[in-house]
């Protein structure tokens, strides 16, 4: 105390210098209200805590670290990530915001604008350390520029294959045994698949989560360009129809997985 001024000590902990909690007006700062909330997290049993700040609080980071130890736990309990500021593009140029004047765009504007998945999707695809410049003229295409709309158009084309083959060829009941048809042709996409179980431990260790954002793209891509250079069905070739068939299930339900994951829609058609 001093002057009526709650400190707390965190210069113990590894702080630069001792912190205000409480001003001497009786106002609370910001990091009473972190303390009270780290404190409650912890003692709800959670052994493992994430928090999201901008990269223009990352001075907060030690005062966090303290406080989580002031509190009796282990400092890397608490893992702080830092998000680089977003710049605006807008028709070639930088869309200039300025608090004073009033003029600022804020994230529910974006999603007005041009839908929550573009949002997110923009988000999720950058690196937290890295600068995110979000590009509204490219979040409205309707093409295969916009990453979201590639994404989804591959998973709209895989429904569209199985319909074609399910109610014009009668391929039904494609399962794990078809797999036996699946020659070197598939097998590129199929490592793609399988790389996707190892990529979630690592993102689920690392927090890097634009990992996924890239990965659901590249196999969008690799989709893409295998349909577009060998044909699924088949006449008169009912094993590699089958085999290919097994493929796009496979790939339908990873693009599943992966829209899931970040949050984004299904469509069933485009």
């Amino acid at each position: 105390h001093e002057d009526g001024t709650v400190w707390f000590a965190s210069s113990r902990f590894g702080d630069d210098k001792d912190r205000v909690v409480q001003r001497s007006n009786g106002e609370y700062t910001y990091l009473a209200a972190d303390i009270a909330y780290l404190h409650n997290k912890f003692k709800r049993g959670f052994d493992k805590l994430v928090m999201v700040l901008g990269q223009d609080h990352h001075g907060y980071v030690s005062r966090l670290k303290a406080a989580t130890q002031a509190l009796g736990y282990d400092a890397d309990r608490l893992t702080i990530i830092l998000y680089q500021l977003v710049t605006l593009k807008q028709t070639g140029q930088q869309v200039r915001m300025s608090k004073r004047t009033g003029n600022i765009v804020t994230l529910g504007d974006i999603i007005d604008m041009v839908g929550v998945d573009m949002a997110r999707y923009f988000y999720l695809n950058k690196k937290n350390d890295a600068h995110l410049e979000f590009d509204l003229d490219l979040a409205r295409t309707q093409s295969e520029e916009n990453p979201v709309f590639y994404i989804q158009y591959a998973y709209v084309r895989t429904k569209s294959v199985l319909d074609k083959a399910y109610n014009k060829h009668n391929y039904d009941h494609i399962s794990e045994n078809d797999s036996q048809y699946v020659t070197e042709q598939e097998r590129g996409i199929l490592k793609k698949v399988a790389a996707l179980k190892p990529l979630l431990v690592q993102i689920a260790n690392n927090y890097q989560t634009h990992l996924l954002a890239h990965y659901v793209y590249d196999l969008a891509h690799t989709f893409h360009s295998y349909y577009g250079a060998h044909k699924i069905i088949v006449d008169d070739d009912m094993e590699t129809t089958r085999g290919r068939l097994f493929l796009v299930h496979i790939v339908r339900n990873t693009l599943a997985v992966g829209l899931d994951l970040l949050g984004l829609d299904k469509p069933e058609h485009m």
